[in-house]
């Protein structure tokens, strides 16, 4: 009986030993060993990424479809984009608000001859508990000349809203999204509207968007 509680003792002392060596052991067999009384750093590894469907579309107007892909990274939504040798282009985040958040719809609008937009139609997901509260946002990732490394990324607002409060207050807007000319200046803009409630988003350039 004492010989075996000596052994489970060595096998948890191990364990123990061999928990708080584990970095050094990676950077051993990487070569990348630290100088004596360095500490090591443990870099953040992304441990999932799921990949979605995937959207092709001719961003540039050369006859050729880049991917877009939807992906989870840690549970974190990212979009990106790759070109026809599946070379990345872009990659950026979007923030969400709570469970199952997704990218569910893109389209590619002109908002001049030099100027076209991807809206990203992003479910925000849910949140639960004394109150349910559900949104829905979209991000507008632009470019110019039909240059792809002009690509820029602007979280846009709200399109979905639905809330259930603790009293059983409950409330649902739908937006409707729309793109046209609001000031007349040759270049369409975006209109997020629910009845009077009117969000107008101004093109003003290298990827700068204003708010109305």
């Amino acid at each position: 009986m004492h010989h075996w509680r000596v052994f489970f003792l060595f096998l948890a002392f191990s364990g123990t030993l061999l928990a708080q060596d584990e970095r050094y052991y990676r950077h051993l067999l990487t070569g990348d060993l630290p100088l004596m009384g360095q500490e090591i750093a443990e870099k953040p590894m992304q441990q999932f990424n799921v990949q979605g469907a995937i959207y092709r579309f001719d961003l540039n107007g050369d006859g050729i479809e880049e991917s877009i892909i939807p992906q989870k990274r840690d549970g974190v939504d990212w979009l990106e984009i790759r070109d026809s040798s599946q070379r990345k282009i872009f990659e950026a985040k979007l923030l969400a608000m709570g469970a199952d958040s997704s990218i569910y719809k893109l389209k590619l609008v002109n908002l001049s001859a030099k100027v076209k937009t991807l809206i990203v139609y992003l479910d925000e997901g849910h949140t639960a508990g004394k109150k349910f509260e559900s949104t829905a946002r979209i991000f507008l990732l632009s470019f110019e000349n039909n240059d792809l490394s002009t690509l820029s990324l602007f979280q846009g607002p709200h399109f979905f809203h639905e809330k259930q409060s603790q009293r059983e207050q409950y409330w649902r807007r739908d937006y409707s999204v729309n793109v046209y000319d609001v000031n007349n200046d040759g270049v369409r803009d975006i209109a997020v509207q629910y009845n009077h409630i009117q969000r107008i988003l101004i093109y003003k350039g290298k990827g700068e968007w204003q708010r109305f």
